[in-house]
């Protein structure tokens, strides 16, 4: 069944969300805690790599009303730090994080892998013994659901961060996948493509009669996973993000080392040494494929629900005629469907409080973490300030007001909340709904609806994942310091490789030559470590 805007109120939608134990009559919105809080505590400080930085229309956070009003209903001054213009997030990151003295007191970064080791560390808080006192709501949430508590602790068992969660799991995670130009599949006379056959030949037929090509943005969404899952492969060309390393029957694997993988980028070579393939999509963004979305150069394609929006809405701009639409992820020609873009709602986003906060500031930390998780504190993280950027319809659903829905700027909600892109917070469905045109809803339905059965989607989307949450032992990461960063750059080169035919992977020997070579970089040895930290994961 797909899915549709409840229209049950967004109280009752938080208190099911959420399980909420009985509480206290005199305490606000159902949470244990009243907000705003009451501190002696001039201020805390707060780090943000991605996910709420202020809006670009902002010189900092005391301008946007997002971070301005947080800081208000949580009744705590916020000293909040972001990466420097221009410098790259992960770098900036890791340069804070050589020097565990000066460090912000909440960081919102990547650590779950090395959560263990810097809780020895003594860099972040264990946070066991304080979060059912000072965030209720936080651990009443992680309570619903077996995956969401496992994720948020280490092997031991110790909690020690917040994490971010979408509402409806599968469906909010499958927001990438192919899309075609509906006005030239109309004036072809073509059905919309099902099977791997059916989508090359829509590329043929599109090719010959407009001179266009397939294209995409490969280094931001095709790299991850493509449509990779039509030749039974889990992964197209990342290594080391959330994508990569796969499991499948309890045993960890890497996509790009796989027989099937190599029949996927097989598939490409050919298709790019007919002529098929866009020549810079190796090398293609969000920003550059414009020019052959909007120039009639490309007319199947592989996106975003977001940059499908923004196709559709440019062309309508322009005067175009093409109208994009989201078609469903080519199956083998016997129906068959490995895997697609998608996941289980548990990001990777981390946000743990260090050790530079004494106990009273952690506690404090805590508490201010724990807004939004409760019914006050989603509403906020999700839409803003009631009266202001949103307000309930005649059905009891939260919409956006004239004020974003007005805004010509780009995604103009982030101004005012902080769930679009990830934090510590739920991403509520109707976000997306309120975010995305009905062309993009209908096409992420496509994308994630394979099947009748909800539980064969999640097995497509998510079931065979690496799980969000697997943490690794100091040895362990030590190790994989040492000995795994060279296979993300070497599957990536060999893949342009392979693709553009400078090697030819249909060769029996230049292939086992590239396993080979994997092997050189360790890969059995970087399986085992992944194996056994995914086997402790099992029994938390």
């Amino acid at each position: 069944m797909k899915k549709m805007v409840s229209a049950i109120t967004m109280t009752a939608m938080a208190a099911s969300m959420f399980a909420m134990p009985a509480v206290a009559e005199e305490t606000k919105e159902g949470s244990s805690i009243t907000y705003p809080l009451q501190t002696d505590i001039e201020s805390v400080s707060w780090y943000a790599q991605e996910g709420i930085v202020p809006h670009e229309k902002f010189k900092d956070a005391s301008e946007s009303p997002f971070h301005v009003g947080l800081a208000k209903h949580l009744g705590v001054n916020i000293d909040w730090s972001f990466p420097t213009t221009g410098s790259d997030a992960g770098t900036f990151t890791n340069t804070l994080m050589a020097d565990p003295s000066s460090l912000p007191n909440i960081m919102q970064c990547y650590v779950m892998e090395n959560a263990s080791q810097y809780i020895d560390d003594g860099i972040i808080w264990d946070l066991t013994d304080y979060i059912q006192e000072y965030a209720p709501d936080y651990y009443a949430f992680l309570q619903t659901n077996p995956a969401y508590d496992k994720a948020m602790k280490d092997d031991q068992g110790r909690y020690y961060t917040f994490g971010f969660f979408r509402e409806d799991g599968g469906w909010n995670d499958s927001y990438e996948g192919p899309v075609v130009r509906k006005d030239w599949l109309d004036e072809c006379g073509l059905e919309v493509p099902k099977t791997i056959s059916e989508f090359e030949n829509v590329i043929r037929v599109f090719n010959e009669k407009y001179g266009a090509t397939f294209d995409t943005s490969a280094s931001v969404r095709f790299n991850d996973m493509g449509i990779c899952g039509a030749f039974g492969a889990y992964g197209c060309v990342s290594v080391g993000t959330n994508y990569g390393y796969y499991v499948k029957d309890g045993k960890v694997g890497l996509a790009a080392s796989e027989d099937e993988w190599r029949d996927y980028v097989s598939w490409l070579n050919k298709m790019w040494e007919d002529g098929l393939i866009d020549q810079d999509m190796l090398t293609e963004d969000d920003t550059t494929i414009k020019d052959k979305i909007h120039n009639g150069k490309c007319g199947i394609s592989y996106t975003s629900m977001g940059q499908l929006n923004n196709w559709n809405k440019e062309e309508e701009a322009a005067g175009n005629e093409g109208t994009w639409i989201g078609i469903p992820y080519p199956t083998a020609d016997d129906g068959s469907l490995s895997s697609i873009f998608g996941g289980p709602g548990i990001g990777k986003h981390t946000i743990v409080i260090t050790t530079t906060a004494d106990e009273d500031t952690m506690k404090l930390c805590l508490e201010m973490l724990n807004y939004a998780y409760t019914e006050e504190g989603m509403l906020y993280w999700n839409y803003g300030d009631e009266g202001v950027s949103w307000e309930y319809d005649e059905d009891g659903v939260p919409q956006f007001t004239s004020l974003v829905k007005d805004d010509p700027d780009t995604d103009p909600m982030t101004k005012y909340n902080g769930a679009t892109w990830g934090s510590c917070c739920i991403q509520a469905t109707n976000l997306l709904y309120q975010k995305n045109s009905q062309t993009a809803i209908d096409a992420n339905d496509t994308w994630y609806y394979i099947y009748d059965d909800e539980d064969k989607n999640r097995e497509v989307t998510s079931g065979w994942r690496f799980p969000v949450g697997v943490s690794f032992t100091v040895e362990e990461s030590d190790e994989l310091d040492e000995i795994a960063q060279n296979i993300p750059t070497f599957v990536s080169e060999s893949f342009a490789s392979f693709l553009t035919g400078s090697q030819d992977i249909d060769d029996d020997a230049v292939w086992e030559q590239y396993k080979s070579d994997l092997e050189s970089y360790n890969l059995s040895r970087v399986l085992e470590i992944r194996q056994a930290a995914y086997d402790r994961y099992l029994e938390r």
